[in-house]
């Protein structure tokens, strides 16, 4: 038993063969493109609350350099204004924190 195709028969299989392989490229394009057209907006969002989050934590960052910078200055007044009273309170603290790594160990 021979199978004998026609040349038309391989040329129709064929034909109908990239129809189908060219409307399968088409629908898919098309989904890439409805999917990118939805996901634009959202990245754009995450940018947005990205950047935002941003310049929060660096207008915090600043309150508390200013805070720091308070500090500095109020404990270095107090020093100023205080000198024994700083000595004692730094020997204290030293006597506390060299019993606390004794203990420790």
């Amino acid at each position: 038993m021979e199978n004998k195709v026609s040349g038309a028969t391989v040329d129709a299989i064929a034909e109908r063969t990239v129809n189908t392989v060219d409307r399968a490229a088409q629908s898919a394009h098309e989904a890439i493109d409805r999917l990118a057209a939805k996901a634009g907006p959202a990245v754009e969002r995450v940018r947005a609350g990205a950047n935002s989050a941003a310049e929060t934590l660096k207008a915090r960052a600043g309150r508390f350099g200013e805070l720091e910078d308070e500090w500095l200055n109020a404990t270095r007044g107090y020093v100023r204004e205080n000198p024994l009273t700083s000595v004692a309170i730094g020997v204290l603290a030293g006597v506390v924190l060299a019993k606390l790594a004794s203990s420790s160990r």
